[in-house]
């Protein structure tokens, strides 16, 4: 009975693991997203002469 507990929770650990890194590779993408958007809306702006 214990290498079964044992067995699960590897399993259990690895799959935790799986949705971590899937979810933080889409909120990288939606950051890597808006920066992109943040420097289009920049160099759309015109430049403000600096005092």
């Amino acid at each position: 009975m214990a290498l079964f507990e044992v067995i699960v929770t590897v399993l259990v650990l690895v799959g935790v693991v799986v949705l971590i890194l899937l979810f933080e590779r889409k909120r990288a993408e939606q950051i890597e997203h808006d920066v992109g958007e943040m420097n289009r809306e920049r160099r759309q702006r015109p430049e403000r002469p600096e005092e």
